[in-house]
């Protein structure tokens, strides 16, 4: 084995990561448990080529995600890479990388339409003209939706972005036309297919193939991969990389054909050049983009024809020998701990005979604090299944002076929703002076603008886009107390639809007469925000945390005597989480803005049936979310589940 030349400063590296460390061979592909250090191995090889004289311009590092990004510098960083060299370091996601490329390109940047509802408009513009072709041939085969169907919509943004991940159709060497049996044969929707080249050649590109008019997700890596299969020369260009030496990927388990597209053509263009990808197969929580772990297989080898050396990170370094064997029955894979402490798994009930869920999440972090005296309350995570579970427990937190930061999603008290409805009352007791926040005060005039479907008129200056006209409305509302309430009555209850008019006009009648413990349930009621949320949203997922949102909402005014105190509560709240966000605060997140980092303590909540694994997700893509939810814990795991409906994802780790 060669001797290291980097030593690091604050670990002593296992046999398994030195040999990684120092490896020569040309490529490599580490198949690593979760916990077993995989991000910092990959910091100890960049650090090592670095100290064999590798300049940083000369080294790329691409992973799947930003927490990614964030966690590799953050590695080596406590390696002991200097500060200086790190930020030379070229460490970016596919997308960003890919953006980079095309921004040289294109000359200069593309508009990002990231949400769906951004997205919606152009995709019915795409059914539109499938619906409007005359030269259709097989019209019977055909059934568009209605209107208004979010549905379809959901149901035509998710295929698009599996055929972009796959480039299925790019890839298609079939020479006949697309018809209904190519389609099925494609396993495919013919429908789908059809909205799907209209949307990129003429909506998307607006027919002209060198500047598309906007991006959605992972569009640049997309439209990264056509050009370099079309055989466009890419060298040269200042974005690409030039005398590259070191190439390393992280997260390769959730490579797709479209970032594998990349990746081959940046080792093509780099025979010479090192490679080290590390990824974990039972961590592939993206197969909506196409995600398959057969690019950490053969298919490196035959695409670029190098030899594969392959070495295992197998021990976890970051918990015991209890949650290593339960991580292990889960993955079904046999998992090793090297740590020096132990890792116990603890299972709670909550429901009936036994105290709620909430209760016990809250014991199980005043003992933790208690018995952890100066260790820091962020080494404790509560990971969610789903946003609207942190609303009670958000609140109950605040009670207890217990300080938390979200991860992964906004507090409740930021949620568009929530922000329509914190809006509307303080249009009814008149009184936006006490949302004291202007990036607040902000976002509720954006969930005006969103939920109420806005259009702002200028008759002065038509010819400016809609966009640019509620920028400038929203900059202008945000200014003061007074100038919101002009917004609303002048631009929003007159510029909305008569029924949403209504809607708004019968909610602000209740919230101004009428008191007591139903307030919030009658003012939602005539405002009708479910009708709304499932109007305007277009994800299911989306719209069903919207609607429990709302649900724990009402739930928690119960007890308010009216508007104004309900509203003064709420404010309240928000400048509570803000005070107490700058201290030692505990970690309230989602399981998927987690991965890839640790916790001494981590609990997970909800574990009930239909709720964790969610009904409406692969079972597979589940069971793994659960893998890295679980893993994340170094010297406790507890789970929370139902007493007579407990999750089956827990019989797993039996």
């Amino acid at each position: 084995m060669t001797p290291a030349r980097f030593i690091p400063k604050t670990i002593v590296p296992t046999d398994e990561q030195v040999a990684i460390q120092t490896a020569t061979a040309n490529t490599l592909v580490v198949e690593a448990n979760a916990g077993a250090a995989k991000t910092t191995t990959l910091a100890l090889r960049i650090a090592e080529s670095w100290q064999r004289g590798v300049t940083p311009d000369q080294i790329l590092a691409l992973t799947f995600t930003e927490p990614a990004v964030a966690a590799l510098k953050a590695a080596l960083r406590k390696v002991g890479v200097p500060h200086p060299v790190v930020s030379r370091l070229r460490i970016e996601t596919f997308e960003r990388f890919s953006a980079a490329v095309l921004r040289v390109i294109e000359g200069g940047e593309v508009p990002q339409l990231l949400a769906a509802e951004e997205l919606k408009p152009h995709v019915w513009e795409a059914v539109l003209r499938v619906e409007g072709n005359p030269h259709e041939k097989h019209r019977d085969e055909l059934q568009f939706p209605t209107a208004g169907d979010n549905s379809a919509i959901e149901a035509f943004l998710a295929e698009m972005l599996h055929l972009k991940g796959t480039l299925q159709l790019e890839l298609d060497s079939s020479e006949d036309g697309l018809s209904p049996d190519r389609a099925a044969e494609l396993g495919r929707d013919y429908l789908q297919l059809q909205v799907f080249r209209q949307y990129e050649n003429q909506v998307r590109r607006g027919g002209h193939p060198d500047r598309p008019a906007f991006r959605g997700p992972f569009d640049a890596t997309y439209d990264l991969a056509r050009l370099i299969l079309a055989g466009e020369t890419l060298q040269g260009l200042r974005a690409w990389p030039a005398g590259l030496k070191v190439l390393v990927v992280d997260e390769m388990h959730d490579l797709n054909r479209a970032m594998f597209t990349v990746l081959e053509a940046v080792l093509l263009n780099h025979p010479g050049c090192f490679f080290c990808g590390a990824g974990d197969h039972d961590q592939v929580i993206h197969q909506i983009t196409g995600a398959e772990t057969r690019f950490m297989q053969d298919e490196l080898s035959v695409r670029t024809r190098r030899r594969i050396h392959r070495l295992p990170l197998t021990a976890s370094y970051r918990f015991g020998r209890q949650l290593a064997l339960r991580a292990g029955r889960l993955a079904r894979k046999p998992y090793a701990s090297n740590c020096e402490h132990d890792t116990p798994v603890a299972v709670r009930h909550y429901g009936p005979g036994a105290p709620s869920c909430v209760d016990q999440l809250l014991e199980e972090a005043h003992r933790w604090k208690t018995l952890h005296r100066g260790r820091r309350m962020s080494e404790w995570a509560v990971l969610l299944r789903h946003d609207h579970q942190s609303i009670e427990l958000e609140n109950r937190l605040l009670a207890a002076g217990l300080p938390y930061v979200t991860r992964g999603f906004d507090s409740y008290l930021l949620r568009p929703e929530v922000l329509l409805v914190r809006g509307l009352l303080a249009v009814a007791a008149d009184n936006f002076s006490s949302v004291e926040s202007a990036d607040t005060r902000k976002r509720i005039v954006e969930a005006f603008v969103f939920f109420c479907e806005v259009e702002i008129i200028d008759a002065e200056r038509p010819e400016v886009p809609q966009r640019r006209l509620v920028q400038e409305a929203v900059q202008f509302a945000i200014e003061s107390p007074r100038v919101l309430m002009q917004f609303f009555e002048n631009q929003v209850m007159n510029n909305v639809t008569p029924r949403v008019r209504r809607r708004l006009a019968a909610a602000l009648e209740v919230a101004r007469s009428q008191g007591g413990p139903e307030l919030l349930p009658r003012f939602l009621a005539a405002l009708d925000l479910r009708a709304l949320a499932a109007s305007r949203l277009v994800e299911t997922r989306r719209r069903e945390e919207a609607l429990g949102n709302i649900d724990a909402l009402e739930r928690l005014a119960l007890g308010h005597r009216d508007v104004g105190d309900f509203f003064a509560f709420l404010n309240a709240a928000e400048l509570r989480q803000q005070a107490l966000k700058d201290s030692d605060s505990l970690v309230l997140g989602t399981i998927e803005s987690a991965k890839g980092l640790e916790f001494d303590h981590v609990l997970i909540p909800w574990l009930e049936r239909k709720v964790f694994p969610d009904p409406h997700e692969p079972a597979e893509d589940e069971a793994n979310l659960f893998y890295v939810g679980i893993t994340r814990a170094r010297k406790q795991l507890t789970l929370l589940a139902h007493a007579e409906h407990p999750s089956p994802l827990l019989a797993r780790l039996q």
